[in-house]
C-alpha cells in the first residue's frame, strides 16, 4: 500500500554518559512536578542505556578533556553552563519564540497568504517583522526577551518573504535543510557537544553537568524560602494520593513558579475529574462534554503575573497549553467580523496551545508530556512538517516524530529508519519495540505486528501499554486462543486498566458475545471518557446489533475526542450507508479519504456510494484512485472499474481493466467461477468486434478455459458455435 512519506529530522546524538544526566535529571524533574508519564518515559529511556557505553564515552570524554590547556577549560566551562541551564534548567532566558508570529499562524489557519506590513526580507538580518502578541488570548508574551536581535527566527536566512504553509515546507527541502537554529549550539550541534561535554571543575575530577547535578535539579525562584519549599512537598505528597484541590490549597498565596506550577496542575486535574463526573452516564441523555470549570480562573491569574514569568518557565508554558486546550472552541458570531486573520486568533486555542508547547519543549526537551500533548494538537502531515522546524534537535524529537507521524496516519519505511538511529543508543528499549510494533500495525502488516508483540510481551510481561493494539490485530488476524490467553493473564494482572478493558470487549466480540463486548467497552470509558478506541470499538458492536443510533452517537464521540481518527468517520460512513442514506455516507467517507488518502478500502467505500447516487464518473476515479493504494494481486477493484466503463459504453478501457482484472486474479489464484466470468466477458468482447477487428483466436482461447467451469459451460458452448461461424467466414 503507498504512504505519504514524511522527511525526517536528523540529529547529533549527545555522548552516552551525558546523555544518562539528561535523562536522570528529567526523571527527577518530571517526579518532583507531578507527571509521572513523563517520568516513566526518560526512566524506561535511561536503564536502556547500556552501561558499557556510559564507561566507554565517559573514558573518551575524560581523555579529550587532558589534552586542553586551562585557558580552554575555561572557556568552555562557560558554554557548558550556559547549555546545560538552556536545555533543562527552568529558569534560563528563553530564547525568542519562533511560533508567536502572526505569518506562522496563518499558515497554520488558512493556505490563503496574507500581507506582511513589514518590508521584503532581503540578505541576512534585513527583516523588520512587526510581530503581535497573545493578549487576546489571555497571554503575556508581548516582546522578545532580552538579548535577541530579532523576533522572526527565519530573519537570517538569505531567502525572499515567506508567507504560506507551502512556503515553509520549501524550506526543508532546501539545500540548506532545515532553518538556522536561533542559538549556536543548534547552528553546530557537533561542536556545542564537545564543549559542553569537555569542560571539567578544576581540581574535582568532574565536569560542570555533574557539579550541576550535585545541586538542586531546579535552582529555586526568587521569594523561594524553607516555608514555601515545605508548603510543596505536603502539597507533592497530597497529589500522589490523588487530592487535587488539597494539594492546590496548601500552595495558595504562593509566590515560586515550582508552587505554581504544582498549584495551577492539581487544580487543572480536579477541574478535570470533575468534568468527567458531571458528563452523566455513557450516551445517556445528560451525557454531553462540559468544560473543565477552573480553566478560565487558572487562565485569568497567569495573567496577573509578572511580565515574563510564564515565558521563561517550561512547565508554566505548558500548564499554559493544557488550559487553553480545555477552553471548548467558540462559534463565530454570524454579525461578527470576517476577516480571517482576526478570527482564527481569538477563536482557536488550539494554535495558542501549539505556540506554547513548542516554546516549552525548546526550553526544556526532555518534558515528554508536552510533547504528547503538542503531536496531539497537530492537524495532519503539513503542520507536522511545518512545526519541525522551530522544535530542539534533541534525542526526544526522534520519538516525537514517530510518534506524530502514527497519531495522524501517515506511518511509512522512513520510521524504521529512526527507530534504527534510536536502537543504536536505546538497545533493546520496550519504547522503541512497541513503536515497531504499531507502525507494522498501521501499515497493516499484522504478521509482523504480531511478531513484535509477542516479543515484547515475553521480555516485558507486566507492561500494559499497547496490549489493546495487540488485541486489535489478533481479533483481526481471528486467532481466538491467542488472544483468550491474553485476556486471561491481563485481567488478573490489572483489570482496571482502559487497555485491558478493550482487550477483553475484543475477545468477547471475536466469540459473538456483543453485548458482553459493549459491557467492557463502556467499562473502559468510564475510567478513561477520552479513551478513543473504546470509542470506535463500541460503535462497531452496536453496528453488529443492529442498533444504530447508539453507533453513530459512539463514533460521533469518537470524533470529538480526536478528528484525526479515520475508523471513526469511516464507522459513521458505514452505518448511514446501512440506513440507506447515501448523501450522509459519502459526506464522512470523504472525511475519511482525506484522513487516509493511501487506503483503498477508504476509495472503495467511497466509490460505492458514488455507484448509488448514479454518479459514474466520481466512481471510476474514486475505484481508480484505490487501485493505486491497492496492494497487488487485487484484481475486484479493477474488475469494478471495467464494469463501470462497460456501463458507460466505452468497451475499449473496458476491456482494458477486464484484462488486468484478469491477470491480477490469476496470480492470486482466484476462484474459477471468478475468472470464468472475467474470461466470458472478455470473450463476448472479441465476437463484437467481428472479424476485422476481434481478436477471435483469444477469445476461442477464453471460452475453453471456460467449458471447466459448471455455472459458465452452457454459455460458453454457445459462444464457441458462434465464434466457430466467424472463423469460417474468416476463411
Amino acid at each position: 500500500m503507498a504512504s505519504n512519506t514524511l522527511l525526517h529530522p536528523t540529529i547529533a546524538h549527545p555522548p552516552a554518559h551525558v546523555l544518562r544526566r539528561r535523562l536522570k535529571r528529567a526523571f527527577n524533574e518530571c517526579s518532583n512536578r507531578a507527571l509521572p508519564g513523563s517520568a516513566k518515559w526518560a526512566a524506561e529511556l535511561l536503564n536502556a542505556i547500556p552501561s558499557s557505553a556510559v564507561l566507554s564515552s565517559s573514558a573518551s570524554s575524560a581523555t579529550t578533556t587532558g589534552t586542553g590547556g586551562n585557558h580552554g577549560r575555561r572557556g568552555t566551562s562557560t558554554a557548558a553552563r550556559g547549555a546545560a541551564n538552556s536545555g533543562l534548567g527552568s529558569t534560563s532566558t528563553a530564547p525568542p519564540n519562533p511560533m508567536s508570529s502572526p505569518e506562522l499562524l496563518s499558515r497554520f489557519a488558512t493556505s490563503t497568504p496574507i500581507r506582511s506590513h513589514s518590508s521584503p526580507v532581503g540578505v541576512a538580518g534585513a527583516s523588520n517583522i512587526n510581530h503581535t502578541s497573545w493578549a487576546s488570548l489571555g497571554g503575556d508574551r508581548t516582546t522578545a526577551p532580552a538579548g535577541s536581535t530579532s523576533a522572526n527566527p527565519l530573519a537570517h536566512r538569505p531567502h525572499p518573504a515567506r508567507d504560506s504553509l507551502g512556503s515553509i515546507m520549501e524550506l526543508a527541502s532546501s539545500p540548506g535543510g532545515y532553518p538556522h537554529q536561533l542559538d549556536d549550539r543548534r547552528e553546530h550541534p557537533s561542536s556545542h557537544l564537545e564543549e559542553e561535554h569537555s569542560a571539567m571543575l578544576p581540581g574535582t575530577g568532574k565536569s560542570h553537568l555533574d557539579h550541576d547535578l550535585d545541586l538542586d535539579l531546579d535552582p529555586e525562584p526568587e521569594g523561594w524560602d524553607a516555608l514555601e519549599s515545605d508548603r510543596y512537598d505536603l502539597a507533592l505528597a497530597y497529589e500522589r494520593t490523588h487530592e487535587h484541590l488539597r494539594a492546590s490549597s496548601v500552595l495558595n498565596g504562593c509566590r515560586g513558579n515550582r508552587a505554581r506550577w504544582l498549584r495551577g496542575y492539581t487544580k487543572y486535574l480536579a477541574g478535570e475529574k470533575r468534568a468527567q463526573e458531571e458528563s452523566g452516564d455513557l450516551l445517556g441523555v445528560k451525557d454531553r462534554g462540559i468544560a473543565n470549570p477552573f480553566a478560565q480562573e487558572l487562565l485569568a491569574e497567569m495573567a496577573e503575573w509578572e511580565p515574563g514569568t510564564v515565558d521563561h518557565d517550561p512547565w508554566l508554558l505548558y500548564l499554559k497549553a493544557l488550559l487553553l486546550l480545555a477552553i471548548p472552541p467558540v462559534s463565530p458570531s454570524p454579525f461578527g467580523p470576517r476577516d480571517p486573520t482576526t478570527m482564527t486568533v481569538t477563536l482557536d486555542h488550539r494554535l495558542a496551545a501549539m505556540d506554547h508547547l513548542v516554546h516549552s519543549v525548546k526550553l526544556e526537551p526532555y518534558n515528554w508530556s508536552a510533547w504528547l500533548k503538542l503531536a496531539s494538537c497537530l492537524d495532519g502531515p503539513e503542520e507536522l512538517e511545518a512545526t519541525l522546524h522551530f522544535l530542539p534537535t534533541e534525542t526526544p524529537l526522534l520519538f516525537f516524530f514517530v510518534h506524530a507521524t502514527l497519531e495522524i496516519h501517515a506511518a511509512g519505511e522512513n520510521l524504521h529508519e529512526v527507530l534504527n538511529d534510536l536502537d543504536k543508543i536505546f538497545p533493546g528499549a520496550s519504547l522503541i519495540e512497541g513503536m515497531r510494533g504499531l507502525i507494522h500495525y498501521h501499515v497493516r502488516e499484522f504478521d509482523e505486528a504480531t511478531e513484535y508483540f509477542t516479543k515484547l510481551q515475553e521480555s516485558d510481561p507486566y507492561r500494559v501499554e499497547d496490549i489493546d493494539i495487540f488485541s486489535n490485530i489478533l481479533y483481526v488476524s481471528e486467532k481466538r486462543a491467542e488472544l483468550a490467553t491474553l485476556a486471561q493473564e491481563y485481567t488478573k494482572m490489572d483489570r482496571s486498566r482502559p487497555e485491558v478493558c478493550c482487550l477483553v470487549g475484543n475477545y468477547y466480540s471475536l466469540r459473538r458475545e456483543h453485548e458482553k463486548a459493549i459491557l467492557y467497552f463502556r467499562r473502559a470509558l468510564k475510567l478513561d471518557r477520552g479513551y478513543l478506541s473504546a470509542w470506535t470499538l463500541m460503535g462497531h458492536e452496536y453496528v453488529e446489533i443492529k442498533n444504530t443510533n447508539a453507533a453513530i452517537a459512539s463514533y460521533r464521540r469518537a470524533v470529538d475526542v480526536n478528528r484525526k481518527d479515520y475508523r471513526a468517520w469511516y464507522g459513521l460512513g458505514q452505518t448511514y450507508e446501512l440506513l440507506g442514506e447515501p448523501y450522509s455516507a459519502l459526506n464522512y467517507y470523504q472525511k475519511a479519504t482525506a484522513l487516509r488518502p493511501f487506503d483503498a478500502r477508504m476509495w472503495c467505500a467511497l466509490a460505492v456510494c458514488y455507484e448509488k447516487l448514479k454518479r459514474v464518473p466520481d466512481a471510476i476515479k474514486s475505484y481508480q484512485r484505490a487501485l493505486v493504494s491497492s496492494e497487488p494481486g487485487e484484481n475486484d477493484t479493477a474488475l469494478r472499474i471495467g464494469r463501470l466503463y462497460a456501463l458507460q459504453g466505452d468497451s475499449l478501457k473496458a476491456a482494458s481493466y477486464h484484462r488486468r482484472a484478469l491477470a491480477e486474479g490469476i496470480k492470486t489464484e482466484a476462484t474459477k467461477n471468478e475468472l470464468s466470468k472475467i474470461r466470458l466477458w472478455l470473450a463476448k468482447y472479441e465476437i463484437k468486434r467481428g472479424v476485422m477487428k476481434g481478436d477471435l483466436d483469444a477469445a476461442e482461447d477464453l471460452l475453453k478455459e471456460c467449458l471447466g467451469v459448471g455455472e459458465d459451460k452452457d454459455e460458453a458452448e454457445l459462444l464457441l458455435k458462434e465464434l466457430n461461424v466467424l472463423l469460417l467466414s474468416r476463411e
